[in-house]
């Protein structure tokens, strides 16, 4: 009997604080909506950071805990977005001979390059290899294959289109033995790579064609001197492994004492540490977007409380003189509160579920939801609801019943 005597006033409770957020739904709707903006943020973070993360992880284990990247150019050069062409053709032989190197890939990236198919165009970036290419990045195939080492001595009009050239260029048709124009060279399609998704912070990944390092150089851009990248396999450790490849590169450079290294090293270490800036970029500028809508919407739901008490105040000392105790008013403006923030936080998840996908599309970032997301948000809100109407609670349950009745 008595259980069912306290659902029964838990019911009329909670249907009474609906109906006073139906009277003054003008200002729950005005508060709600900061709170929704502020949880949609937090939204973004999490799953904007989960989501860069696993990216990241993806692509190092795609890359390999034993890769290094060599790249034409210095630190400032890069820095400033500046192509320099420092990497010969015959320092990929010199690092080869490194001490523990197992597996070595030349690599001459050209870009903005038009693909042309019937009425269809599509400018992206020509990368020439060798015919390792597709083993060393693990990289599979929807159709197709790789070309064969005949193709690279022979410099054969072939190539292996990404999956965003495939969708630009052939919309769902069948590409293999097409012939596309790449540049002003005619070439067939003998594979279509599958795909990874975009990148995190670069090109997309997807959006690239290969060719025969020796096509590339000699039919597209007639450079035989000089290579974009190399990149090379080890067994030893990475460290040590890029000190011999910097010294070689040094000698055969003929760099001494303290100029500064004409190329740049990466490797696989370096994605997980770009990746963690990146993170801590996003947690930074969404982090003080969020926290700023959140302490201005709890700030107008606090204003508004204080208002709304001044309006109910006679009501309030009616209650107060039918029995209703300091607890239970203290208890219902509270929860008021909570219900408020509460309602806004599950409308901030909603919106970071529905504009997810446009933010992957507009910023090119990978978005993970998950459970944490929902616990984080509906936590956040608590926490906005609690802070926000807590001292207006403490207030109206501090009226006198005689007082209020009188005022």
């Amino acid at each position: 009997m008595a259980l069912f005597q306290k659902i029964s006033q838990l019911r009329e409770f909670i249907e009474e604080v609906v109906k006073i957020l139906y009277y003054y739904r003008g200002r729950v709707i005005f508060s709600f909506s900061g709170v929704a903006l502020g949880i949609l943020s937090i939204c973004i973070i999490i799953t904007t950071i989960d989501g860069a993360n696993k990216k990241a992880q993806e692509i190092f284990e795609a890359l390999g805990p034993d890769s290094i990247m060599v790249f034409g150019g210095g630190e400032r050069q890069r820095a400033a977005r500046i192509r320099t062409s420092s990497i010969k053709t015959g320092d990929a032989d010199l690092i080869a001979r490194v001490e523990g190197i197992y597996d070595i890939m030349k690599i001459y990236s050209a870009r903005n390059v038009m693909m042309r198919y019937k009425d269809r165009n599509w400018q992206t970036q020509a990368v020439g290899s060798t015919t390792n290419y597709f083993e060393s990045f693990s990289w599979g195939f929807q159709a197709g294959t790789v070309f064969t080492e005949d193709e690279y001595d022979r410099a054969e009009a072939v190539c292996i289109i990404g999956a965003k050239v495939y969708e630009e260029l052939f919309r769902g048709e069948n590409a293999i033995g097409k012939t596309i124009v790449v540049g002003k060279l005619p070439t067939t399609v003998i594979g279509v790579l599958e795909e990874r998704g975009g990148s995190v912070g670069g090109p997309h990944v997807d959006d690239r064609v290969i060719m025969p390092l020796t096509t590339v150089t000699s039919r597209i851009v007639n450079e035989k001197r000089y290579l974009s990248a190399v990149r090379v396999k080890t067994h030893r450790d990475l460290d040590r492994t890029i000190e011999d490849i910097r010294h070689v590169l040094r000698a055969s450079h003929g760099l001494t004492g303290n100029l500064d290294d004409d190329f740049t090293i990466r490797s696989s270490k370096d994605i997980l540490a770009f990746v963690t800036v990146i993170s801590g970029s996003l947690l930074l500028f969404l982090g003080t977007a969020s926290i700023v809508a959140l302490v201005v919407s709890g700030f107008v739901l606090a204003n508004l409380f204080y208002l709304t008490i001044q309006e109910r105040k006679k009501d309030i000392g009616i209650r107060r003189a039918y029995g209703a105790t300091r607890k239970g008013i203290l208890l219902s403006f509270l929860f008021e509160s909570i219900l408020i923030t509460f309602i806004g936080g599950v409308a901030g998840i909603l919106l970071s579920v529905i504009l997810g996908s446009t933010f992957e599309k507009l910023f090119d970032i990978p978005m993970m939801f998950s459970f944490k997301v929902v616990f984080f948000a509906l936590l956040f809100s608590f926490l906005t609801g609690v802070l926000s109407g807590l001292r207006p609670a403490l207030k109206a349950s501090r009226i006198e019943p005689i007082e209020a009745i009188r005022g």
